[in-house]
């Protein structure tokens, strides 16, 4: 039975795509992972989280990784489909014209986002960037990458296919059949390339300054950490803190009248007792018997004269107000006080340098999936410039391992959303939240 050409090529493109099932398969999937994935990434940042520069940029490169995985996937799964009879050139140009605009617009945005975590880490205290700032540079950015995609329309097209039979060719999603003879394609793919390895120095020397800053930060705060333990191991040895909240009235008036008379002899004897100010007319006092020096740090009152009044006003009002509180003991529970909030302060520091370093984790993480995942398409595509049909005379197992190579960067819109939520603990939680707040309606 004679077939047209239209059924012959139906033909073969069935048996192609029987052939490539494994590679559809893999990007199908990488499709609805992505679809679902960069969906609550967008749904859940826009949402529930707080406006940030690195929430914002999260959201633009969830926003390009679902473009990717709703217009590119969708494309390249039909390209595989119809291998020797795709027929819309105007399909064509528009997958791999979107493709490289969300490729370039993720690569800019990951330099935004290693520059943002630069400052942030290495340059704690200077000038940082502001939301509207990092909203502009997306947008930049944007506009950029339109930029640098825009040859991608003219070189892109219907390419004629050898089937094997004479006089019947097929035709494929690939470089122009117009463009054969030029070194246009050689050139804007040889601009690209150069733009990747230039955009891969710029990672690989901000997140080198990054690692050296963090891993400085914590060595400090290991040493910080030892010797915090060390002084006050050896301050509750040395120190006695006096607090009379058990003492009689008697004993107090006697303890005072004591350390008047030492201050006062002053030519005899230097007193053995420290006076910290805490507050307004509040001292703590402490005896060092290691080093018998009397020391004021406010200079408001000396010791002999807070003590001094603090007798006269006991001695007289001794029977009219017998439980008047000690000044010691308020200035005990203010130094408690002290201590609870330097102790607070200091955890609240540690998590925020928990956070940060989470934080830059994710994108360094994020990056590195990037450049790895578009090694193999890079590869291939640089072979195939100067071996023009290398790709049409592979079969089997080998023809299955290019097209995987060559949609490998599809691994990257895939695989942020699952960095995102094994990484940041925020994401995380509100997904879980999200999920039982459903389940829960639902039952």
């Amino acid at each position: 039975m004679n077939l047209s050409k239209e059924e012959h090529l139906r033909e073969l493109s069935d048996e192609r795509a029987m052939t490539l099932l494994p590679a559809i398969l893999y990007v199908g999937i990488l499709m609805l992972v992505g679809l679902l994935g960069n969906g609550l990434v967008c749904f859940i940042f826009v949402t529930k989280m707080k406006p940030g520069t690195q929430n914002i940029m999260i959201i633009c490169l969830a926003a390009s990784d679902l473009l990717v995985c709703f217009v590119g996937m969708p494309t390249e799964i039909a390209d595989m489909r119809f291998d020797y009879n795709f027929e819309s050139e105007f399909a064509c140009k528009l997958l791999r014209f979107v493709n490289t605009i969300c490729s370039l617009w993720s690569s800019f945005t990951l330099v935004v986002i290693a520059v943002d975590r630069y400052i942030k880490v290495c340059r704690p205290f200077g000038r940082q960037m502001t939301l509207r700032e990092t909203k502009t540079i997306v947008l930049i950015s944007f506009l950029a990458a339109i930029f640098f995609s825009w040859p991608k329309i003219c070189i892109k097209g219907i390419r004629s296919k050898d089937t094997g039979i004479p006089e019947l060719n097929g035709k494929e999603c690939s470089t122009s059949d117009v463009m054969k003879g030029t070194n246009y394609p050689l050139i804007y793919n040889s601009v690209l390339f150069v733009c990747f390895v230039l955009l891969t120095i710029v990672f690989i020397v901000l997140y080198a300054k990054i690692y050296r800053r963090v891993k400085r930060q914590k060595q400090t705060m290991d040493k910080g950490q030892k010797s915090e333990a060390i002084t006050g191991k050896k301050s509750s040895n040395q120190q006695r803190v006096y607090t009379t909240a058990n003492s009689t009235e008697l004993g107090k008036q006697k303890q005072i009248s004591q350390r008047i008379s030492l201050q006062t002899d002053d030519s005899l004897k230097k007193p053995s007792a420290s006076s910290v100010n805490l507050g307004k007319d509040k001292r703590f006092v402490i005896e060092n018997p290691a080093d018998s020096r009397s020391t004021d740090i406010s200079g408001n009152k000396t010791l002999t004269e807070m003590e001094g009044s603090e007798t006269a006003d006991f001695q007289k009002k001794k029977t009219a107000n017998p439980q008047k509180p000690n000044h010691l003991i308020e200035a005990g529970i203010n130094l408690s006080k002290l201590k609870v909030d330097n102790c607070c302060t200091n955890m609240c520091v540690k998590r925020n340098a928990r956070e940060e370093s989470r934080t830059t984790v994710i994108a360094f993480l994020v990056t590195i999936v990037f450049v790895v995942s578009y090694l193999p398409y890079l590869a291939m595509t640089f072979y195939r410039i100067f071996d023009k049909e290398f790709d049409q005379h592979l079969r089997g197992s080998s023809l299955v391992a290019y097209n995987l190579f060559v949609r490998s960067y599809f691994v990257n819109s895939a695989v942020n959303p699952i960095i995102y939520g094994f990484l940041n603990l925020q994401f995380s939680r509100a997904v879980k939240a999200m999920f039982k707040h459903s389940t829960s309606r639902a039952g």
